[in-house]
């Protein structure tokens, strides 16, 4: 091993405040720490997960098949059974009920789609039993794909209000544009 040159050493040539040599000719293992900006960065996450944290939570879930028709006017949704109509199936919950196709003026003259009805009728006795306490009120979010035909839709609703979902609202999407029907004879 070659002999150097002597150079400066921590403690005897370079004085620093953070470091104290101990009795025995080693190097403390103290050192000031300084967790201020830690915890300012931790209360920043904090604030940041708490402003985008969402406190009514997801409601729908929007498959693929449906897109949802624009609304210039909409309020926030809550917690209710929810029905998606797409060109393909209707579900309740996410659960198939029935095909489209199958729905046909035809078939149900008198509107009334007797498997949403049994599903509907079903949650209705499960709410009721799990809150006997709190009056039933009858809401229910039907999520339509904009292409479905409103015979479907008007059966849909018929057979909710069959069921005694009677407070029937629309899913749809915000952004649409204010569309002013022309007044007669102007």
């Amino acid at each position: 091993m070659p002999v150097k040159k002597p150079q400066k050493q921590i403690g005897k040539t370079i004085g620093l405040k953070f470091y104290k040599k101990s009795a025995h000719g080693k190097a403390s293992m103290l050192a000031d720490l300084n967790v201020t900006p830690m915890v300012d960065m931790l209360m920043m996450l904090v604030v940041f997960l708490l402003m985008s944290f969402s406190a009514s939570g997801e409601i729908l879930f929007i498959t693929k098949d449906i897109t949802l028709p624009k609304a210039y006017n909409s309020v926030s949704l809550d917690r209710a059974p929810v029905i998606a109509v797409s060109a393909s199936a209707i579900a309740l919950e996410g659960e198939l009920v029935m095909r489209t196709g199958d729905v046909d003026e035809r078939w149900y003259s008198d509107w009334k789609l007797p498997p949403v009805i049994e599903r509907l009728e079903r949650m209705r006795r499960l709410s009721q039993e799990a809150n006997p306490d709190k009056p039933f009120k009858g809401d229910v979010i039907i999520q339509s794909d904009g292409q479905v035909q409103f015979s479907v839709i008007k059966m849909v609703m018929f057979s909710c209000a069959q069921a005694g979902y009677v407070n029937v609202n629309f899913a749809v999407q915000k952004g649409g544009k204010l569309v002013v029907a022309p007044t007669p004879g102007a």
